[in-house]
């Protein structure tokens, strides 16, 4: 029972720090947007490519009480979070909700295909970079990483489009054709994520590698593809968890490069639209999205740890698992 209600602490607090987290963005970037000169409701109105009708215009200053101070704005916004409500466009008077719904998809699909592709070629380069068979492919495995980060998404994904598209029309620039589609969209946004979780597993690997209880393995007559998968990767891949927890955000601010440059229609391209016709509320909503998005990865990586280190269980009540060091606890923990 009271290991029960530890946990339950423990829990208890990580889910507060989260709704703390997702709680001062939105309050951020509310007042922020909110602070800057300029009416967005005038904007919409002298827009000559997308005007909003008088009517329109004092609908939704209604609607968002721009006539009072920001402060019972934000109470009202709020109230109306709650109950589901993210307001309306000032652009195209859609509702937040459904735009954001719509767009959601395309984007969590790109982001999930470009996090495979990442969490494999970072597997891959760090296996190369600490047991490849040959000097030079360690060391060219060891330096690749840091070519990747160095190469900024727009130009890789330039790189994609020039020669699958254009040379080799393996994809269209313009339709989009399912999955080749978002496969080859994931590729520019995958290698900057990439880098940093081959950077980190090559560390933890290499470090694995080294402690003792890997002589005694193989002492003991283990092969030596036993001791890499089934101890040295698992030892050696805790620091790497948090790294890709880190990456959940990269790939969705990401995306809104990647977006525009293969013409996808998801969040990427609805913030850009949002910030170029300054419609605040879709900005908030897509802050909120990416928070909550951030702040629930994390929360499952804390409870990730424990299951890849088993002596993480005895400690995740008093100390943070993410300051635990993996070099001590894996040699008591795979012995």
């Amino acid at each position: 029972m009271a290991s029960f209600l530890l946990v339950s602490g423990y829990l208890a607090r990580r889910i507060g720090q989260a709704i703390l987290v997702v709680a001062l963005a939105y309050s951020v970037v509310f007042f922020v947007l909110n602070v800057l000169p300029g009416d967005p409701i005038e904007q919409q109105i002298a827009d000559p490519t997308n005007p909003i009708s008088d009517d329109d215009a004092a609908a939704l200053r209604a609607y968002y009480r721009l006539d009072q101070p920001a402060y019972v704005q934000f109470a009202v916004s709020l109230r109306r979070l709650f109950s589901g409500d993210l307001g309306y466009s000032l652009n195209t008077g859609q509702p937040v909700a459904r735009l954001l719904g719509e767009a959601l998809p395309s984007t969590l699909t790109l982001a999930a295909v470009a996090f495979v592709l990442a969490a494999l070629i970072g597997f891959l380069l760090a296996l190369s970079a600490v047991f490849g068979p040959w000097a030079p492919l360690r060391e060219a495995a060891s330096t690749l990483p840091a070519l990747l980060l160095s190469v900024p998404a727009f130009v890789s994904g330039l790189l994609v489009l020039q020669f699958f598209s254009f040379q080799l029309d393996w994809m269209s620039a313009i339709r989009d054709e399912g999955l080749r589609s978002v496969v080859f969209a994931a590729i520019p946004l995958s290698l900057p994520v990439a880098a940093p979780i081959a950077q980190i597993l090559t560390q933890g690997l290499a470090n694995a590698a080294g402690r003792p209880y890997a002589e005694v393995l193989r002492a003991q007559g283990l092969s030596s593809s036993r001791i890499i998968f089934g101890h040295i990767v698992r030892n050696g891949s805790i620091p790497t968890v948090t790294i890709i927890a880190i990456t959940v955000g990269e790939l969705l601010a990401g995306s809104i490069i990647t977006e525009t440059v293969f013409s996808r229609t998801g969040i990427g391209y609805l913030t850009e639209t949002a910030v170029r016709n300054q419609d605040t509320p879709i900005i908030q909503a897509v802050v909120l999205t990416v928070s909550v998005t951030f702040v629930v990865i994390n929360l499952l990586v804390d409870l990730v740890y424990p299951l890849i280190d088993p002596r993480i269980r005895t400690t995740v009540t008093t100390t943070d698992p993410r300051r635990v060091e993996s070099g001590r606890t894996v040699e008591a923990a795979t012995i």
